[in-house]
């Protein structure tokens, strides 16, 4: 991609840097012992707080629209338990975590972590689901600002920033995906999840890259 991005017509989403993801004193850090017999490292995600910075900062410099998405679990009608017969592995395991659940509304899990938290005036979706665009007002918060292009970076790579990609991909949305300020518990879904951005929905490109076309 040798063109530059038109600032008005660019949105970055920071997709759930939220402090039970990436705090080492959140939900899933706590999880640990619980999901690393699955191969994975939530250490990972907090690590990724510094590659989004730069991202974000040059994205705030060049006056693109910013979005901060946030997942956020009822305990009782999103209980996973609930909610399927069939329930994935990792919300097996940590449903064995003592305690209160992740991201409860209005809780410091919940929030977005401090090194990256929104600016006044920027644009925070609450969600459900893994996609920004699933039950949000997204798209047309997008839309009201003639945004074309959307820069997705967060966590976890391979679940809500890949959902969010399709989402934005089949609602006609050119998109780009930071390969490393998108960051995964498992480093070895990170380059299929990118494999599959570049074939079908976008474009994968380093932060640095992306700085260049801002």
């Amino acid at each position: 991609m040798n063109r530059k991005l038109d600032p008005e017509k660019t949105a970055l989403i920071v997709v759930d840097m939220q402090n039970d993801f990436c705090h080492p004193d959140g939900f899933y850090a706590r999880a640990s012992s619980l999901i690393e017999p699955l191969g994975l490292k939530p250490a990972l995600v907090t690590e990724g707080i510094d590659k989004i910075k730069p991202l974000l900062d040059q994205a705030r410099e060049a006056g693109i629209f910013i979005v901060h998405t946030q997942i956020v679990r009822d305990a009782v009608p999103d209980n996973v338990g609930t909610l399927h017969n069939v329930v994935a592995q990792t919300f097996d395991a940590v449903s064995k975590l003592p305690g209160p659940p992740s991201l409860m509304p209005d809780s410091w899990g919940a929030e977005t972590h401090v090194e990256l938290k929104p600016n006044e005036g920027e644009y925070v979706v609450k969600k459900r689901s893994f996609s920004a665009f699933y039950g949000t007002d997204l798209e047309v918060a997008l839309r009201r600002r003639n945004i074309r292009t959307v820069i997705l970076a967060g966590t976890i790579t391979y679940a809500c920033v890949l959902h969010t990609a399709f989402d934005a991909n089949i609602r006609d949305f050119d998109v780009i995906v930071s390969s490393d300020s998108s960051v995964s518990w498992d480093s070895d879904l990170q380059e299929p999840t990118l494999r599959i951005i570049d074939l079908i929905l976008g474009q994968s490109m380093t932060t640095e890259d992306i700085i260049k076309i801002i």
